[in-house]
């Protein structure tokens, strides 16, 4: 947590007691007085960004904090005390800051378990204990758990099986990724299968895979890259999958090429991966060839694919190609493609914010003064997008702006971009 000016013997900026308050157009003005005269300096905006974030926790209610709270998961640990007090409070919106800072390992996996073994009459906070049933006493309560009708506390118990394989869970697990209706549930389920492994792992992912949609099936891949699975069926099926084409294959070949090369079987399934990879790149849909740029490890054929596609008819595609060559082409070829994406960024092109943000992370400073125009967008994404890119650039000062935007998704995405940074 940072140290702010509530200090005994400090005083308060007005900025930062306007962020208190709260009051936002107030806030606006005081940032860009502060800005004005110098005194906005990194510090500040971090102390304002902390402002907003504790505030922000605090007052969240019903379903609109629900959704807002989840925009501090990236900074967890530097709001760690307000997400606890928050948990305090015990309402729904507590439960969610207790499941942050699980994710987070702020806190032990069954620190919350009581609930769920004590039966807590409230949802949220019983499957807030779900999540805790990694213990070998609590297995049985587990698979009862599975198929609660409260899709929350399925999906935590879930979960819990992930973190803690049991093989009494196989026959419920096989089910739940059968007929949960929950997608989160099913991936879950899917992914614990793989964590058990062993052949009949292998057999019923692979039975489930004939009817599973596009997401499951990607989670299905993970199953099968699982070194349980891996080594006894997972390795064929992934290879499989990669050269069917369709509903992750280009997932299955990434991992494949991936995978250390111990032995021939290895060696045989990484090339192939390369080729479906390469084939994507080609020939893919659009969505398949971006990934398959974005993902394929570096080689002169990929990047040979990737210097025809720089000049693609597909912005999209085009501008993948251009950001990685970026990075790895030769250097007239990374001074040229970096260029290219300025020229992008400066123009109409509906790519012309994911430019923004390829140069933003190469910390090309040129494209400061486009990021700044956008956070007098319309749209509150552009906003956002903006700011984020500006402190990835180290421009605190300019994108502490956002902080008091009129949104509060804005707000809470750049307040915890700016602690997250720290």
């Amino acid at each position: 947590m940072f140290v702010t000016a509530t200090l005994v013997g400090c005083s308060v900026s007005p900025a930062v007691q306007a962020a208190r308050e709260p009051n936002y157009p107030k806030l606006d003005k005081a940032i860009a007085a502060e800005k004005k005269s110098g005194e906005l300096h990194d510090g500040e905006v971090e102390d304002i960004a902390e402002a907003i974030a504790e505030g922000e926790i605090e007052r969240a209610k019903g379903p609109e904090g629900e959704a807002l709270l989840p925009a501090f998961g990236g900074c967890a640990k530097q709001v760690e005390g307000a997400l606890e007090d928050r948990f305090d409070k015990g309402d729904d919106i507590g439960a969610v800051a207790a499941s942050m800072l699980l994710s987070a390992g702020l806190v032990d996996e069954d620190e919350y378990v009581d609930f769920a073994t004590e039966n807590d009459p409230r949802p949220a906070y019983r499957a807030l204990g779900a999540r805790g049933l990694i213990d070998e006493d609590t297995f049985d309560l587990r698979r009862k758990m599975f198929v609660d009708l409260d899709e929350r506390v399925r999906s935590n118990a879930l979960k819990a099986a992930l973190s803690a394989p049991s093989r009494t869970d196989f026959e419920s697990l096989v089910e739940a990724a059968r007929v949960d209706p929950l997608p989160a549930a099913r991936t879950s389920a899917v992914r614990a299968l793989g964590r058990l492994g062993g052949e009949r792992a292998v057999i019923a992912l692979k039975d489930i895979w004939l009817k599973a949609d596009p997401r499951l099936k990607e989670s299905i891949v993970d199953g099968y890259i699982s070194p349980l699975t891996f080594e006894v069926g997972g390795r064929e099926q992934l290879v499989r999958i990669a050269e069917e084409g369709g509903a992750g294959s280009i997932a299955s070949a990434v991992v494949l090429s991936r995978v250390v090369i111990d032995e021939a079987p290895d060696r045989k399934a990484r090339e192939i991966a390369r080729q479906v990879l390469l084939r994507a790149i080609k020939l893919g849909t659009r969505e398949d060839r971006t990934f398959a740029m974005i993902m394929a490890p570096s080689d002169k054929e990929v990047l040979d694919a990737l210097r025809e596609a720089k000049s693609d008819s597909d912005p999209g595609v085009a501008l993948v190609a251009l950001g990685r060559l970026a990075y790895e082409g030769t250097e007239k070829e990374k001074k040229a493609s970096r260029d290219k994406l300025l020229e992008i960024a400066k123009s109409d092109d509906p790519e012309a914010n994911r430019a923004m943000g390829e140069l933003a992370g190469m910390s090309d400073k040129r494209v400061a003064p486009l990021l700044e125009k956008q956070l007098a967008s319309e749209s509150a994404f552009a906003r956002a997008y903006a700011a984020r890119q500006l402190i990835l650039l180290g421009e605190y000062q300019t994108a502490a702006k956002a902080l008091a935007d009129k949104d509060a998704n804005v707000r809470a995405g750049v307040a915890c971009a700016v602690l997250g940074k720290k």
